[in-house]
């Protein structure tokens, strides 16, 4: 059996490769080039083409999805995460639905019984993109992951081990689940063509109920620090995100919906029976026994591209759920018109050419592409023009996503030919205003 996993250079996906490649094919998918091991195969994976996508989950029986995109993959991005996470998702579904995938086992976030966060709202939207594929698929809902690596537990320790006092709001009180590293795999490992998890949505969680105060007492009193709690009357995460992103050395995209998420209040659900025999830590305090009790630096950062490259996702209101083609026409013919005529895009077969008044040499130039029906969306290269500083990297695309429920306008991997700084606060500031004034015009049309 070939088990497919998108996010495999993840802290979840390195330790889901050891837990499975011991008695499964496992192929793991990464942004780089990786070497291969025994019953190991890493494929260099672009996401964000369906192409790359489609070719990567190729003789797949089982694909598992452990895919948060909070950091952004471009040098500069314009857009939420949440939009970025709806993209991929439906790339990937679409290829598992292209490739006769058998199941699919995605890894998202337990659903607050109060409160809610992007973060949390964005796992639930790509869960509903998954359902969608007609494919058995398995949730599996997750509070803090503990484990050497995993993003929310170094944030904790990182604090517990360099601040004298730690300042914690009202939320502090609000209950949580975690699960350790090793446990989680094992469900996953379990999940993979059991009949008992197939289309089904189940809570990974220890059983046990614990604050996040507790959380971070027990993690003082684990590591022998003296750090001390001092509430404080407020809600604020401010304090806390600033801390961690300097003690930490973390991204800031990284850091902010994370500890946003915190302020939700978390159910408290005993262990499912599917997993009850996999579930072998019941108290964080037994996880914490499994680290060393010296300091270690961890950093939860990422490598900044080199290349200049640009991605610009919105999400549009479509309430009449407009098909793709025709949000395409209209964008061609409203974006004259929003510049009084200074700008005009000429089309002529399959090449669209936006032109300033008065400048014979296009701006830019797109070619649209024959493109798969099922991913509902209109694709255009974009081929050449003064504002392009490469030929064959970037597109522009509209699409509709969860059978029209969301609709996406992209640019993609869009290298500027202006200098960079330049370019970033004129063209890239103006290519926004732009997409927010046709998300405006298109939500305020009546097609009725």
């Amino acid at each position: 059996m070939k088990v497919t996993i998108a996010g495999a250079s993840g802290f979840v996906g390195k330790n889901l490769i050891k837990c499975l490649s011991k008695d499964h094919l496992v192929r793991g998918l990464s942004r780089t080039k990786k070497q291969s091991a025994p019953n190991v195969e890493w494929v260099e994976t672009d996401l964000f083409s369906f192409q790359s996508t489609d070719n990567a989950l190729k003789e797949t029986d089982i694909a598992v999805y452990l895919v948060h995109s909070m950091l952004p993959s471009s040098r500069l991005f314009q857009g939420d995460f949440e939009n970025t996470d709806l993209l991929l998702a439906d790339n990937f579904a679409k290829a598992c639905i292209k490739n006769n995938v058998k199941q699919i086992i995605y890894l998202g976030g337990l659903e607050p019984e109060r409160g809610h966060s992007k973060h949390l709202d964005s796992r639930k939207e790509v869960e509903e993109v998954l359902r969608l594929t007609d494919i058995p698929v398995t949730l599996l809902r997750a509070g803090m992951i503990v484990g050497d690596g995993g993003s929310s537990f170094e944030m904790l320790r990182n604090l517990v081990f360099n601040l004298p006092i730690m300042l914690l709001p009202k939320w502090s009180q609000n209950t949580t689940q975690s699960i350790y590293i090793d446990d989680l795999t094992a469900v996953i490992k379990k999940s993979l063509k059991h009949p008992d998890f197939k289309n089904k949505t189940i809570d990974v969680v220890n059983g046990e109920k614990i604050t996040y105060q507790n959380l971070t007492k027990q993690t003082i009193t684990y590591f022998n620090r003296k750090t001390k709690i001092v509430n404080i009357p407020t809600y604020s995460t401010s304090i806390l995100k600033f801390g961690v992103k300097v003690l930490s050395q973390a991204d800031y995209e990284l850091v902010s919906p994370l500890i946003d998420s915190l302020t939700c209040e978390m159910p408290s659900p005993s262990v499912p029976k599917e997993i009850e025999d996999t579930i072998k830590y019941r108290t964080y305090k037994s996880m914490l026994e499994t680290f060393s009790k010296e300091k270690t630096k961890k950093t939860i950062t990422h490598k900044m591209p080199s290349k200049n490259n640009v991605r610009s996702i919105q999400r549009l209101k479509n309430p009449y759920k407009v098909p793709e083609e025709k949000i395409s026409q209209l964008y061609f013919n409203w974006l004259p018109k929003y510049f009084v005529f200074l700008i005009k895009a000429e089309t002529k077969e399959n090449i669209v050419n936006f032109k300033f008044i008065g400048i014979k040499k296009p701006l830019l130039i797109l070619e649209r592409i024959k493109d798969n029906d099922q991913l509902k969306r209109v694709k255009f290269h974009i081929i050449g023009g003064l504002l392009t500083k490469r030929k064959d990297t970037g597109w522009l695309e509209f699409r509709l996503i969860a059978k029209g429920k969301y609709t996406l306008a992209s640019v993609n991997e869009f290298v500027p030919s202006l200098p960079w700084y330049l370019y970033k606060y004129t063209q890239a500031l103006f290519h926004l205003k732009v997409m927010n004034a046709f998300c405006k015009y298109l939500k305020s049309k009546d097609f009725n």
